[in-house]
């Protein structure tokens, strides 16, 4: 019964799993890689982190290599590898990776989380219990394992109220899992009922700051996904619209959300992220409840009637159905008035409905463009993102500038081709070479005093990309994105050109491969 109202939830609400692309790759094994050395910066849990979600096969590498020279415990390792292997977003590549079959990552996380809860540190180590905890209720829902998902987030409100009371929201976070679990496990009443009682304490919470915010977008998410699985999508417009108004006082208030706590974002890009990621879930929301009566009649009054009364679900769902109703039995006796009158009313009549089904039709059509849009621009922000982190880190790369005072002492035939690839990178990204337009391979052997064949063989085998030259496009279209939204005044020909392409056209043509959106379409969409 559960498989089938989350195949429902899934069909009805926007789900944006983002994809991160850019100027960094995943690793490959070349077969020659040097053995790690404990200074290495490379191999710690935060290297880890933060390639895990899209570049699990390099994560799990690095978290490797970290046992290795001493920056992780085993048991810290494996943490962290069940992390991996179920929270990833690319969790077809993780399917690959273990099989081909599908789900391979949620079970092998999920194995490894089991296997850790037996181990002796767990039973001392609150912390470390409730991050495999934590993992391990994502992957029961993920699964769609009602069972484990409501044993697993009892356990987890347990080891919060342990951790004293700095946890309390935590505990209540999880106290939302456990609603929507006993719901799917068939307790409707009794999971309504918890989703109800964390989602009012949260809101009535006497200090609400960013972990009760937090905590009350995912108790609300909850319990939209139960009433969306009950065929109410109707009465999730409340919350949607009280998650949108939370947020936007957060956007203009954020410093009075500030907690101190570890979920806090500190920085203004990262809150930016995170709000709109939130009200755009949110706004899927409300679209979905929207379609679920579009078919009832006159949308535009069925929308009016919602917008007015949102406060009162139930009231508005009956006001909708009725009106809806009327106008069923309202158009089947101008039917039959017009079929009596004359065949030409009855064409016109005809003509008419058409014209409404196809305006309903270019409605629904026009709102998945947009929302994929939306998507597709979120992606692009984030690559842009990433990209902005490799500038920053290599800034601070323990790799030497060519022009620098070490650069004299460098031996780059020392570095392997994953190495070298990461090294030719950051001196692009934070040189930004790939702004001149005649940047190619010769350009580059000639600024590493490298052969053509290293150079080469650093980027087949070291990098993701097929080519230098593909390599250079992907930064210079990462560098435009972000000019057609920070430039508005920018042409698109003088956004190719400052971005390193020679020509307008070749720049739009290769900005829509790599991003599906045109560079206006991108443009409209972030600036809208």
């Amino acid at each position: 019964m559960m498989k089938h109202h989350v195949g429902a939830y899934i069909g009805m609400v926007v789900a944006a799993m983002l994809t991160i692309a850019g100027c960094t790759g995943k690793g490959k094994d070349t077969g020659n890689s040097r053995e790690p050395q404990a200074s290495d910066t490379l191999y710690t849990w935060r290297a880890a982190m933060q390639v895990y979600g899209y570049q699990p096969e390099r994560a799990l590498q690095i978290i490797d290599s970290a046992v290795i020279v001493g920056n992780m415990s085993e048991v810290q390792a494996e943490v962290n590898r069940a992390r991996v292997y179920s929270l990833t977003q690319v969790n077809e590549q993780m399917d690959s990776l273990l099989g081909g079959q599908k789900g391979a990552g949620l079970e092998k996380g999920r194995a490894i989380g089991e296997q850790l809860l037996k181990h002796d540190s767990l039973k001392t180590n609150l912390k470390l219990k409730q991050e495999v905890l934590d993992i391990l209720v994502y992957t029961a829902r993920q699964q769609q394992d009602t069972v484990r998902w409501l044993q697993r987030s009892r356990e987890l409100v347990d080891v919060y109220h342990q951790m004293g009371p700095e946890k309390e929201t935590d505990a209540l976070r999880t106290e939302a899992e456990i609603g929507a679990a006993l719901y799917f496990a068939g307790q409707q009443q009794q999971g309504l009922a918890k989703l109800d009682s964390v989602i009012n304490l949260l809101n009535e919470s006497p200090s609400f700051k960013f972990n009760e915010l937090d905590a009350l977008i995912l108790a609300s998410k909850r319990k939209i996904f139960v009433l969306i699985a009950q065929g109410k999508e109707v009465e999730t417009l409340p919350l949607a619209r009280r998650i949108i108004e939370r947020l936007d006082d957060y956007e203009q208030h954020p410093d009075d959300y500030n907690d101190n706590s570890l979920r806090v974002l500190k920085d203004s890009t990262s809150r930016a992220g995170y709000i709109n990621y939130y009200r755009n879930q949110a706004q899927g929301y409300i679209t979905a409840a929207y379609a679920s009566l579009g078919e009832l009649g006159n949308m535009s009054e069925a929308y009016k009637q919602i917008e007015n009364s949102f406060t009162e679900a139930t009231a508005r769902e009956h006001i909708a159905r009725y009106n809806a109703l009327q106008q069923k039995m309202e158009t089947e006796r101008q039917k039959a008035i017009t079929y009596r009158a004359n065949i030409a009313v009855a064409a016109f009549g005809f003509f008419a409905l058409i014209v409404i089904v196809f305006a309903i039709v270019l409605f629904r059509q026009n709102r998945i463009i947009k929302r994929k849009n939306s998507v597709l621009a979120h992606e692009i922000a984030e690559a842009i993102k990433l990209r902005e982190e490799v500038k920053v880190i290599s800034e601070n790369s323990p790799f030497p500038s060519p022009s620098g005072e070490m650069a004299g002492d460098f031996n780059l035939d020392s570095l392997n081709n994953d190495e070298l690839f990461q090294y030719i990178r950051e001196v692009v990204v934070r040189d930004e070479l790939f702004l001149d337009p005649t940047l190619n391979r010769q350009m580059l052997t000639e600024r590493f005093s490298l052969s053509k064949e290293r150079v080469g063989a650093a980027f087949a085998q070291g990098s993701p990309f097929k080519s230098v030259t593909e390599f250079v496009n992907d930064c210079r279209l990462l560098y435009a994105a972000k000019l057609l939204t920070e430039n508005p005044s920018l042409s698109i020909t003088e956004v190719a050109e400052a971005s390193g392409f020679s020509r307008a056209a070749t720049f739009i043509d290769n900005f829509k491969k790599r991003f599906t959106l045109t560079p206006t379409q991108y443009r409209t969409q972030n600036l809208a």
